[in-house]
């Protein structure tokens, strides 16, 4: 079998052959010369289909050694077959062996799968949309090999800028040094990623000749060269051209591997602070480009243009231009006819000069072999009506605008300028702009703080997104979406229909928490998403466009008491700060005058439910205190709960018993009540009810009091078996009982407060089911799931706890319900309760006498050898 043979039947699958590249080199050291296939310009890790090669040795080692071409089809001659290998983000799996005499035959039934279009958006779309997947492409792929290249040129970058700074004495560099220094090195890097990718300009180019490089990369760009000031700078920057020759071949580097430098490595902290920059990753941005590809597909070719304010490196021009690219007719796409039908169509703006460097770099490598030519425009899109002229005449936006508000020396300059936002947030001013301009048709991709959401200062904005679009996604992302960002975010997706707007669309939405990121990143999966109507957000206070979590939990429980009507809530008291009168003590570990024990943190942080805090001896002068709210009140017995968060995880909650009532400051919130008792107050609120309501309301936010007072609580005052079973779980507590028994005595706990809620088995289900995974806090034994899973929907988790007490008492009754549903006297309420001893009793029964397997399958072997001996004898 010859590669030249599998080239004709690729041929055959619609691969053109100027993209079908012999003896292809990707790496230094390799020692396989494969054959590979393109789908399209730019010949990178995201074109790449298929790679073929002649095994010389172990197939599967040099399939993997394949791996950085990002190919996730391989086929290997070996002999007189040829092996089908699926290239995989952790290792190659073998899928078949082909005989040769049946290759032929092989190729034309799979011809539509292994067609380089089908194969190019398995890759690429086919993370999120079902109908582009193939079995035999693996999503993870692409995605690994861009960030291990982005991070193999980090460390180059790295590593050159510092010993470039050493070898021209720069112990400490200034700003426009250390600017200059990023950029030679970064045009170096360019200059040899385009000679890699042979453009023609660049194929003889010698790297250490850097004058030379600089001037026809800056011919290149269209852009004046870079100044190199001496000869020691000139011979420094040799050095690093001459380590840059020997890097490995960078032929299939990707805009997006570039766009993984640029946010670790050539951005500075300085600007990351003055501009409120955070880089867009890369598959968040395929995933906004893809979902609105079908909408985008509809706008006629014409009229097709993209616009990205605060661009930066431009990630999001980037692939809208690889899907503009992608939906030309084929006779449009090639490299000459495309070229002015792009540059009329891209156009970003942004403030730092450097990013649009990047930026033109990154659309030109995609656009090979094609110059630059680009409508980049080193622009402020606050300052000037660029951001609303743009907005008006594209069709397609996409942004990641910077999330902070405008300083106050930055209001002052607009002002001065004639220029004055509307709107506090950077994000949320340039929302309102960008979607008052849009024009019927026209459709956007936003990343945007949540804040957007449901702060007041975003109202106006929202009401015109639902006044006058089609949403079709929003999408919330937990606070490590971006490297160097720490901002809860979400995503907005939808079109412009004028005032025609349908309250009854229907808006996909969902969110990802932090610990479910990796899944979204490899390939997009979300647990809860759920889809709503866009008219209720219209009809919400201020157009608010959150969704709660477990919001039919929380419909369900819409009729019932709120806390603040049961009982009082409030936050500590606050100490003045620098307008403190000299030598004034607000607390101390020692007593001093006119002072008491209260509590100023809650503290240690691994403090269980049953104690109290570290005590301290605070002031309660008025005169020291800036906001007293309900800190300063003493002698009411109380409970106190944390204002911070104790974790990221829906466990968010630790209520402690005050019986004194100490004063406390703002870390604490206070709850008295002269309808609950003070341990039913404490199982209320340590319960997976409060918990789930807080983590659901709240987000990352600390536990606002204002949200906190709307948590729904039981019916009725006197809840005795609460009462009952808390006192004992102290008491426990207090003895040193066994971490099992206060786990056992806890659950009497839960299962007091849930049996109390009442809730239907479902949607009890639904609530306990977020904690799984995650280990209660504040208690002295690990538990990190309330209800086995085998019981989940069928069980209440306080039959489970009733069960768990008393095994024969369970079984028992079990005894009686089967012999009534045997005499067919069973009611529907039996009926389900014999369903759920029923599960039980399977959970019971598997953990305290389980199966023996293995002795039942030797059993199993033994009765089938035998019956099948004395088959054959009769």
């Amino acid at each position: 079998m010859k590669i030249s043979k599998i080239k004709s039947h690729l041929l055959d699958c619609g691969y053109r052959s100027d993209l079908l590249r012999s003896d292809y080199q990707f790496s230094e050291g390799q020692t396989v010369n494969p054959l590979v296939g393109f789908s399209q310009l730019p010949l990178d890790a995201r074109s790449s289909c298929v790679a073929v090669l002649q095994t010389k040795g172990d197939p599967k080692s040099e399939v993997q050694q394949c791996r950085p071409t990002g190919a996730p089809l391989v086929f290997v001659c070996a002999g007189d077959s040829l092996q089908w290998w699926r290239q995989g983000a952790e290792s190659p799996t073998w899928v078949d062996s082909v005989h040769e005499d049946t290759v032929e035959q092989f190729f034309d039934d799979r011809r539509d799968d292994f067609s380089p279009d089908a194969i190019y958006r398995a890759k690429t779309w086919g993370r999120f949309r079902k109908e582009f997947q193939l079995s035999f492409v693996d999503i993870g792929l692409m995605p690994l090999v861009e960030e291990e290249v982005g991070n193999a040129l980090e460390q180059f970058i790295e590593r050159s800028v510092t010993s470039t700074k050493s070898r021209l004495g720069w112990n400490v560099i200034s700003a426009e040094q250390g600017h200059w220094l990023l950029k030679s090195v970064f045009w170096l890097l360019s200059a040899r990623i385009l000679r890699d990718k042979s453009v023609s300009t660049f194929t003889d180019l010698d790297l250490p000749d850097v004058d030379n490089t600089f001037s026809t990369l800056a011919r290149h760009y269209g852009t004046p060269s870079i100044t190199i000031g001496s000869n020691l700078q000139r011979e420094a920057l040799s050095q690093v051209a001459e380590e840059l020759v020997r890097f490995s071949n960078l032929s299939l580097t990707t805009t997006e591997s570039l766009a993984h430098v640029y946010e670790n490595t050539l951005i500075s902290k300085a600007t990351r602070s003055e501009l409120g920059t955070h880089s867009t990753p890369s598959y968040l941005v395929d995933y906004i480009v893809g979902n609105l590809s079908d909408w985008i597909e509809e706008i006629p070719e014409a009229q097709r243009s993209v616009f990205e304010p605060a661009c930066g490196h431009a990630a999001f021009l980037v692939s809208a231009m690889r899907l503009l690219t992608e939906l030309l007719p084929a006779s449009k796409a090639t490299p000459g006819r495309r070229r002015q039908y792009l540059r009329k169509r891209i156009h970003g703006i942004d403030k730092d000069h450097f990013a649009l460097e990047l930026a033109r770099l990154a659309l030109t490598l995609t656009d090979l072999p094609n110059p630059d030519g680009w409508d980049l425009k080193a622009e402020d899109m606050f300052l000037t009506d660029a951001l609303e002229t743009q907005s008006k005449t594209n069709t397609i936006l996409l942004a990641n605008p910077p999330f902070e508000n405008f300083s106050e020396s930055e209001s002052q300059h607009y002002q001065a300028k004639d220029a004055s936002p509307t709107i506090s947030n950077k994000a949320a001013e340039m929302l309102k702009r960008a979607l008052e301009a849009m024009q019927p048709g026209s459709v956007f991709g936003f990343v945007m703080p949540q804040s957007v959401l449901h702060a007041k200062f975003a109202s106006e904005a929202r009401r015109v997104l639902l006044e006058r679009f089609e949403l079709r996604e929003i999408s919330l992302f937990a606070d490590n979406v971006f490297s160097f960002a720490d901002v809860e975010s979400t995503v907005l997706i939808g079109r412009c229909v004028g005032a025609s707007t349908k309250a009854s669309n229907s808006v996909r939405y969902q969110k990802v928490r932090e610990w479910q990121m990796d899944d979204f990143r490899s390939s997009y999966q979300v647990a809860n998403a759920r889809v709503v109507s866009q008219s209720r957000f219209v009809e919400a206070d201020d157009w608010e466009m959150r969704v709660p979590d477990l919001e039919e939990v929380w419909d369900y429980f819409s009729k019932h008491s709120l806390l603040d009507e049961r009982a009082s809530l409030g936050q500590g008291l606050q100490y003045k700060g620098v307008t403190l009168p000299e030598n004034a003590i607000t607390y101390s570990s020692s007593e001093f005058p006119a002072s008491e024990q209260g509590f100023i943190r809650f503290e240690p942080d691994d403090i269980d439910t049953t104690s109290l805090p570290k005590s301290f001896w605070m002031s309660l002068d008025d005169s020291l205190i800036r906001r007293a709210l309900t800190g300063t009140t003493t002698g009411v017995p109380q409970i106190l709960l944390n204002y911070a968060p104790v974790s990221r995880g829906p466990w968010r909650l630790k209520a402690l018993i005050d019986s004194i009532g100490h004063p406390v400051t703002s870390r604490f919130i206070t709850v008295r009540s002269n309808q609950f008792s003070l341990e039913s107050l404490w199982g209320i609120l340590n319960s997976p009810v409060a918990n789930a309501f807080a983590f659901s309301h709240l987000g990352k936010r600390d536990n606002i009091v204002g949200v906190m007072r709307k948590l729904p609580v039981p019916e009725g005052e006197i809840f005795p078996e609460l009462d009952d079973a808390v006192r004992t779980y102290f008491t426990a507590a207090e003895s040193g009982c066994p971490a099992d028994e206060m786990q056992q005595l806890l659950a009497r706990v839960d299962a007091a407060v849930l049996a109390r809620y009442d809730l239907p088995v479902d949607l009890e289900h639904k609530l306990l089911s977020l904690f799984d995974g995650w280990e209660r806090l504040g208690v002295p034994f690990c538990q990190a799931d309330l209800l086995p899973q085998e019981l989940g929907g069928v069980v209440r988790f306080s039959d489970f706890v009733k069960y768990e007490a008393d095994w024969p008492s369970t079984n028992g009754r079990r005894g009686v319900l089967i012999d009534k549903k045997i005499a067919g006297t069973i009611s529907p309420h039996e009926r389900t309760e014999l369903e759920s001893l029923q599960a039980y009793a399977e959970l019971y029964l598997d953990r305290e006498t389980p199966t023996p397997t293995r002795e039942l399958e030797r059993l199993e072997e033994m009765i089938l050898s035998r019956s099948g001996k004395s088959g054959g004898e009769s």
